[in-house]
């Protein structure tokens, strides 16, 4: 027990030679003129010959905190230096008073808090999994490499300039860039709130390209319709996996393409979500879901009372599956243990290939995204109301008008296009 002790001794002193080397070798790397001392040598100005616009740097000595804290000044003003570095020893003190930590909280830690957390509270999330692999993949090694301790707007945006030219796969879409500059920030709101750090952070959002979203147009659209009705046929002569899987897939799509609900918002839906109205309609009535996603939760309205055929292909099938009907707080989009589906995704990959619709007239692949795309397109060329459609589909007017101005263009073609006889009366007078 005392060699172990002494050990620690050992290791704790070679410890502190170390960063007192490190500390020296970062003042003598480069010549170092005009050091000037304040504070009864709490605060030490030093000027470095090699930097050609003269800077002063600052080494500061916080009492009670181990080793030093060095900061850039910004500034070639001495005045404005000792004002910078006072200031700054000032908010150091107070630090230490309140028992907060000088430079921050290293993200790797905060990571590893976050991830605690949510595995405290059960099987993580798919946001939640995916905000982590995001972090560990991009953020903790860029942070890391920098020695970036505190977190800012500015490194947040040299970070996401960085991340651009470094990807794992192809450089990523600015789309992509969007998506995670939302998940980091979900990531330091959660930081803020559990006080690792003292303030908000502002991310600065990355412009979105405004360009189109691939969708079906109508005439692939049909041709889908029609290689899915033959699909499941196919797959009723097949093993009962194979066939689940079918309807349920192609039901999945003529909800989404029928609704514009987001594929969060569809994973999420339960059968006590499914409602009805009555309608103007003699024939049908309004089929309305409830749905919670990013924007919070609302009311959609389905393109059409058929939808409800493609919500009873499903019911039906867990009828028979159970040999009862299915508790109404079961999701709609279940596995046979009534465990919500993850992911449709290489399903739907692997059908829209196989039917020849892959691809776009701009050669862009098509995603189950594009069902909600597909969506909002019929919906303009039908003549829809932005405002009504927007709120319908959780989003802004301007977001539709940013993408999918083409598809308005088109929807007023014969409005744009129109002749009128207009008749003139003749003036008494004239």
């Amino acid at each position: 027990m005392v060699f172990c002790s002494i050990c620690q001794k050992i290791k704790l002193s070679l410890y502190r030679v170390g960063k007192a080397l490190y500390a020296l070798k970062r003042m003598t790397s480069s010549k170092v003129i005009n050091q000037q001392g304040f504070k009864d040598g709490k605060i030490v100005l030093y000027q470095l010959a090699d930097r050609p616009k003269k800077l002063w740097l600052c080494r500061i000595k916080v009492p009670k905190n181990k080793g030093y804290v060095y900061r850039g000044t910004g500034t070639s003003d001495l005045f404005e230096a000792r004002r910078f570095a006072e200031e700054l020893l000032e908010e150091f003190l107070i630090k230490i008073k309140l028992g907060q930590s000088l430079t921050g909280h290293n993200l790797g830690k905060m990571v590893q808090e976050y991830e605690n957390h949510i595995n405290a509270k059960g099987e993580p999330t798919k946001r939640e999994q995916a905000i982590l692999a995001f972090l560990r993949t991009y953020a903790i090694p860029y942070f890391t490499k920098n020695k970036i301790t505190e977190l800012t707007t500015g490194e947040i945006a040299r970070f996401f300039d960085w991340r651009r030219q470094n990807s794992m796969k192809k450089s990523p879409k600015e789309t992509t860039i969007i998506h995670e500059s939302s998940i980091f920030r979900t990531f330091l709101n959660w930081c803020f709130t559990r006080g690792l750090i003292e303030k908000r952070i502002e991310i600065e959002k990355p412009k979105d390209d405004g360009s189109r979203r691939p969708h079906f147009d109508l005439k692939d659209w049909q041709k889908l319709i029609r290689f899915l009705r033959e699909w499941v046929k196919q797959g009723a002569h097949k093993s009962g996996p194979i066939y689940r899987d079918r309807v349920m897939l192609t039901n999945y799509i003529l909800i989404l393409a029928n609704t514009g609900i987001r594929v969060g918002e569809a994973r999420g839906l339960r059968w006590m979500d499914v409602d009805s109205e009555p309608s103007s309609s003699i024939d049908e009535a309004n089929i309305i879901l409830h749905v919670s996603g990013k924007t919070g939760t609302r009311e959609v309205v389905s393109r059409t009372g058929e939808i409800l055929t493609y919500f009873e292909r499903i019911w039906e099938l867990r009828c028979q599956e159970l040999g009862r009907k299915p508790d109404k707080s079961e999701y709609v989009f279940c596995h046979k243990d009534g465990k919500s589906i993850g992911s449709f995704r290489s399903g739907f990959m692997s059908l829209v290939r196989e039917a020849g619709v892959e691809y776009d007239r701009h050669k862009d692949r098509r995603t189950i995204y594009s069902l909600r795309h597909t969506y909002a397109t019929f919906r303009l060329q039908e003549g829809v109301n932005h405002y009504v459609l927007a709120r319908n589909m959780g989003t802004s007017v301007k977001m539709l008008e940013q993408h999918y101005g083409h598809t308005s263009n088109r929807a007023m073609a014969d409005e744009l296009t129109k002749h009128k006889e207009k008749k003139r009366e003749k003036l008494a007078w004239e």
